[in-house]
């Protein structure tokens, strides 16, 4: 990351303007889709963070603090070609309980291995006659598991495959962003469909870099169906049933470096709310919140 006052111009950021594939550092996502920007040509991320809760997709799955571990690294490959940029990147992510939760069905102990992550992804990156990024485009395979749960309590226990591809458009603001995501799961009975519209914003003052973002996050019946509703096997009987809007994601970063080479530390904070008066009823009437605030502090070691 480099230090200039005001929003970050794409030239100062030639490198950076693409979105982290779901996930970038929070990657159980709050969201359908992960709000962090992706680093190119080549990068390599190590960070750790502890959250108040974990909140996967609009859904609690640990109602006590989570330790939250991730790799990444990215790299370009040579078939660049004038107006263009591309490459491939890849990603785990593994999630541990700090605490104790004795809401979960079974209950869940310190230092359980709660969710776990893997994603691979191509990124190709469209440039003006000046190569600055003016739209990326970031097809992914994502698969998530939830070890401490098994198929009668959560039927996506280890079905989640998710397929689709992220999109973001630079406006001619600088700082602002507009795009989003769409994904199908082709593995489990349900053929689950989710996605986001919405936008996020930079703005830079050294020694800070701020983000935000607005997510508007949609679903099929069957995404609601395990995410707001039931976790049981099809066909579930309780749980939504209408396809739509899901939740709405509210959240920003600020993100500045430590003392030590190459190391940043970050706070971040999210609010996710779910935007129609079916689900909140259902989740109401299973003693669930409709809502859920995020708090997450972390540091990464990105070596340039």
């Amino acid at each position: 990351m480099t230090h200039a006052s005001g929003f970050r111009h794409p030239l100062g950021y030639l490198a950076t303007m693409t979105l982290l594939m779901v996930a970038g550092h929070a990657a159980a996502e709050v969201s359908n889709i992960d709000p962090e920007q992706q680093r190119a040509p080549d990068d390599v991320l190590i960070a750790t963070e502890l959250q108040n809760v974990l909140v996967d997709q609009g859904a609690l799955r640990v109602n006590a603090p989570v330790l939250h571990g991730e790799a990444a690294g990215r790299t370009m490959f040579g078939l660049d070609t004038p107006g263009s940029r591309q490459g491939f990147s890849a990603q785990v992510d593994a999630y541990f309980s700090v605490g104790e939760d004795t809401t979960a069905d079974p209950k869940i102990d310190p230092a359980e291995l709660v969710q776990f992550e893997t994603k691979v992804s191509y990124l190709y990156e469209m440039l003006d006659k000046g190569d600055i990024p003016v739209f990326t485009i970031i097809p992914t395979w994502q698969w998530v598991t939830y070890p401490t749960t098994n198929t009668t309590q959560n039927y996506l226990k280890w079905r989640e495959h998710w397929i689709g591809s992220d999109f973001w458009w630079m406006a001619p603001v600088e700082g602002l962003e507009f795009g989003g995501g769409t994904y199908y799961d082709p593995v489990q009975s349900a053929h689950m469909v989710k996605g986001t519209v919405g936008a996020r914003e930079f703005y830079q003052d050294a020694p800070f870099d701020v983000a935000g973002w607005e997510l508007f996050n949609f679903g099929s019946n069957s995404f609601k169906r395990y995410f707001a509703g039931s976790g049981e096997p099809p066909p579930a009987s309780a749980g939504t049933s209408h396809a739509g809007f899901s939740t709405l994601d509210l959240g920003g970063k600020v993100t500045t470096p430590l003392p030590w080479k190459d190391t940043w530390t970050y706070i971040k904070a999210d609010w996710s709310y779910w935007m129609m008066s079916s689900d909140r009823a259902y989740l109401n009437q299973t003693g669930r919140e409709s809502g859920e605030f995020i708090f997450s502090i972390g540091a990464e070691w990105r070596p340039e």
